[in-house]
């Protein structure tokens, strides 16, 4: 039995999130979230991003790096 090709999957467009995800953590009595996401750029390459929210007000907003890696779980 042959299996069929997945030839129509198609690479996201550049610019487009690939993946996002967020976690909360406590300092000092206060609550923060960390999110971190994923972006599709050109030739196949991706840029990681996160930044920090308190309650909805963002502290520190998108900036390249990988957070996620000290979320604790597997993202993938």
């Amino acid at each position: 039995m042959d299996i069929p090709a997945n030839d129509d999957r198609q690479e996201p467009e550049i610019g487009a999130v690939i993946r996002h995800v967020s976690m909360t953590t406590r300092i000092h009595q206060t609550v923060y979230t960390l999110e971190n996401r994923t972006i599709q750029l050109g030739a196949g390459e991706v840029r990681s991003e996160y930044r920090v929210l308190l309650e909805r007000d963002v502290i520190k907003d998108w900036t390249e790096g990988d957070v996620a890696q000290y979320f604790g779980r597997d993202i993938e």
